[in-house]
């Protein structure tokens, strides 16, 4: 993979491990979410935090493999709720309907590799709607996470 942006033709939209992938794999995958979380929405909280080994990765990539979208997915081993968290979609693909697709994705491979299960995130406060729109409902109030608003949120 590699971090230069490229034009918005995505070709493969992946579920993997980081065991799964190369050394250069796991830095553009982390260098993505530190590009969106950290440099542009200044939230100063530790990315890395130790719960990426054990996720489920969806990375989507695009003609030159370079990442242009990534979430993970914690709890996909256990018994109880599935967390979807660190969405981000690169500068560049915002608007191109990749954060949508991403989501599609991940909540169909969650129906088929834990069906039944409920799903969480939390949620921007300014993506509530787009949330909304999967079937998502609110099931907290809105708190500061890493200077930015959130709420939690839940599909049954």
């Amino acid at each position: 993979m590699n971090s230069a942006p490229e034009s918005s033709t995505i070709l493969t939209m992946q579920f993997v491990r980081l065991a799964e992938l190369s050394g250069e794999e796991v830095h553009d995958l982390l260098k993505l979410r530190f590009d969106v979380f950290i440099l542009e929405q200044q939230s100063l909280y530790p990315e890395i935090d130790g719960r990426d080994v054990g996720a489920v990765h969806l990375i989507a990539s695009g003609t030159k493999g370079a990442p242009c979208g990534t979430l993970r997915m914690l709890g996909m081993d256990d018994d109880g709720p599935v967390h979807i968290g660190r969405v981000a979609v690169r500068a560049d693909q915002r608007g191109t309907g990749l954060g949508r697709a991403m989501m599609a994705a991940a909540l169909d491979h969650i129906a088929n590799a834990a069906p039944g299960r409920p799903v969480r995130l939390g949620a921007q406060t300014y993506l509530e709607g787009f949330y909304a729109s999967f079937g998502f409902r609110p099931t907290s109030g809105v708190y500061d996470d890493g200077g930015i608003p959130h709420v939690d949120m839940e599909r049954p």
